[in-house]
């Protein structure tokens, strides 16, 4: 057998390779190519193996405690159960998915509360397909109506999370008192049912509020030790952890979210020392679903993208179980369609890519190891600060965590409106062309999400808090574009931005080729040049196409030249043309305002400011 490895040299020193970052760098700092994370710490793009040797935890076996690298074992391989969700209102209709569903490879079903849910899981052999129910404040009344159909051969879940309910619906449905009463009673009676677990702590509330994973996870935890002291104080924590489940929404930082699974698993093990005072204990079963907080309604193919990347970290991570969301699901109700290439996602990653073969692929990358630990030092200190407060419940009351994720919306539409984070279709690379689709009804999506038993049953709460908001990042763009396509319906007419370019042939082609998506993102339409000899022929061709919008785009050096002379045309002939110039050249940004230029677009401008600007001059936002 020919041995390879003579061929390669050794790995250069970290010392060499910064030496030659800092020369490409050319005088800019080291901290610019590193990571800041939302989660309040910096990566930096390279790690070698002795950065890593302080760590505490790594390198444990697969399926051991403190389980950081999976909860199974190696001679399981990493076997995770497909699962899809069905959340269709008609009984018939949702009846034929999940025979479609079950047919088409999944292993379990995730269902929303139905009128005719009974009705609906007799056609489900539940000791082999797994049953997951997502009935909110109503989970007593569901689990009495279908317990019958239960033995200790059935897989699946029903979510009774009273946490969640409060955070999303500001109240308990039917008083504190008797919700958790009827928690308790749901969790007890599924003791007896191995498969079928009472009790799934979600922290996709939290994720679909904006949260970081630090967050997710110390909201996790801090929910799990309430729980465990509100209704099973006399079980140990290892009993608690064999009857409930955990689900866990992943996002879009593929390698922060396999290392948020490894923390997750490694902290609910100190959890278990902490209780149980031993070193020992059965692992918490995650289940991994996709998020809708990185989900657009425009350019939604790209959502297949984004759901592919995340199942892998959530697969890599090593959940149990997982829910691919539908590139659709910001639309409305999924079809056959898009429900079948949700999963068959899973199926590409299982049988195809094989990722169910090996226990643990990401062991050995150093950047996951230290991402790992940070998370988990983060997280844990969050969830003792949580802790040492008086616990979630009390951090729900008295609004903490709904400041805390208020602030951190705050800065992260500050930073998608800036362009310092991007969703493909959206605020970048948008299609100009496209035209929204909805299917929904009155209500959103998200609101669908969350409506499941909520406000009809809240009559009699004793316990109001302030609601946690789930968004979307892109909604506000979406929000605006749609504005504009109505504008254009009514007006039987497209507003449209003219790209007058002139000048340099690279600066003007560049300019106009971030102007044009500058300006797709708010639904208008682009015409753009190849370029025009002078002024003169500029402000003709703009009057020609009779868009509202002009575009002023070539080099800083000719602005002064140029810029005046079109703006001012421009504004003498038709002074309701909204003008713009791409730059921002500080010497004569005060001329070219008198002049008539409007605005100035560039890296460091605001888009969403800048498109309610011109929609409000142009009368589109009243």
């Amino acid at each position: 057998m020919e041995k390879l490895f003579k061929d390669f040299k050794a790995c250069a020193s970290k010392e060499a390779w910064m030496e030659e970052v800092l020369k490409d760098l050319k005088g800019k700092p080291y901290d610019r190519i590193c990571w800041k994370t939302y989660e309040g710490f910096e990566l930096e793009p390279y790690y070698k193996g002795f950065e890593i040797e302080n760590i505490e935890v790594k390198d444990d076996f697969p399926g051991k405690f403190p389980y950081l690298r999976s909860n199974k074992p190696s001679k399981k391989e990493n076997s995770w159960t497909i699962r899809q969700e069905i959340s269709c209102p008609d009984p018939k209709k949702a009846a034929e998915m999940i025979a479609e569903a079950i047919k088409g490879g999944a292993e379990g079903i995730d269902l929303k509360l139905n009128r005719e849910l009974t009705k609906i899981l007799k056609s489900v052999n539940n000791s082999k397909t797994a049953v997951n129910i997502e009935a909110g404040g109503g989970s007593a009344e569901v689990f009495d109506t279908v317990k019958d159909l239960l033995n200790v051969k059935s897989k699946g879940s029903i979510d009774n999370d009273p946490l969640k309910e409060l955070a999303l619906n500001g109240e308990f449905a039917k008083g504190e008192k008797k919700r958790f009463d009827e928690m308790k009673h749901v969790f007890e009676a599924c003791k007896d049912l191995p498969d079928f677990k009472g009790l799934i702590i979600s922290n996709g509330h939290f994720h679909d509020s904006g949260a970081t994973i630090v967050q997710k996870i110390a909201y996790l935890l801090s929910t799990a030790v309430f729980y465990k002291e509100k209704i099973a104080k006399n079980m140990t924590f290892s009993e608690f952890t064999k009857n409930i489940g955990i689900s866990y929404s992943v996002g879009q930082y593929y390698l922060l979210e396999i290392a948020g699974l490894r923390a997750l698993r490694m902290l609910w093990s100190n959890l278990t020392i902490a209780y149980d005072k031993k070193g020992t204990n059965p692992p918490v079963d995650i289940h991994a679903k996709t998020g809708l907080f990185n989900k657009t309604v425009f350019d939604p193919h790209v959502n297949m993208l984004r759901t592919t990347t995340e199942a892998m970290s959530a697969i890599i991570g090593g959940c149990n179980s997982l829910t691919v969301l539908p590139y659709d699901v910001c639309i409305g109700e999924p079809d056959l369609f898009s429900a079948r290439i949700a999963r068959n996602t899973q199926l590409i990653l299982k049988e195809e890519a094989h990722l169910d073969k090996f226990v643990d692929p990401s062991e050995g990358s150093y950047y996951i190891v230290k991402a790992t630990d940070l998370i988990a030092k983060e997280a844990w200190k969050l969830f003792q600060k949580i802790e040492a407060e008086g616990g979630i419940f009390e951090a729900l009351k008295r609004g903490d965590i709904q400041k805390d994720l208020e602030e951190l919306k705050a800065k992260r539409l500050s930073n998608f409106s800036m362009r310092k984070d991007n969703l493909v279709g959206t605020n970048h690379v948008p299609n100009p062309s496209e035209v929204s689709v909805c299917r929904c009804k009155e209500e959103t999506v998200l609101e669908q999400k969350a409506g499941v038993f909520s406000g009809e049953m809240c009559k009699n709460s004793d316990v109001k808090i302030a609601k946690i908001k789930p968004y979307r990042l892109s909604e506000e763009f979406e929000k605006h574009r749609k504005l504009t396509e109505k504008y254009n319906r009514e007006n039987n007419k497209k507003v449209t931005a003219f790209m007058a370019t002139i000048g340099n042939l690279t600066m003007r082609k560049a300019r106009a080729s971030f102007s044009s998506a500058y300006l797709a993102a708010g639904g208008f339409n682009i015409i753009d040049n190849n370029g025009f000899k002078d002024a003169d022929e500029a402000v003709k061709e703009a009057f020609i196409s009779k868009a509202e919008i002009v575009v002023i785009c070539s080099s800083d050096e000719e602005y002064p030249s140029v810029a005046p002379e079109i703006a001012a045309k421009i504004k003498t002939v038709n002074p309701g043309v909204f003008v713009i110039l791409a730059g921002y050249p500080v010497d004569i940004i005060e001329s070219l305002k008198k002049s008539g230029v409007d605005e100035f677009i560039h890296m460091k401008s605001d888009s969403i400011a800048t498109i309610k600007k011109i929609q409000t001059r142009l009368g589109i936002l009243k």
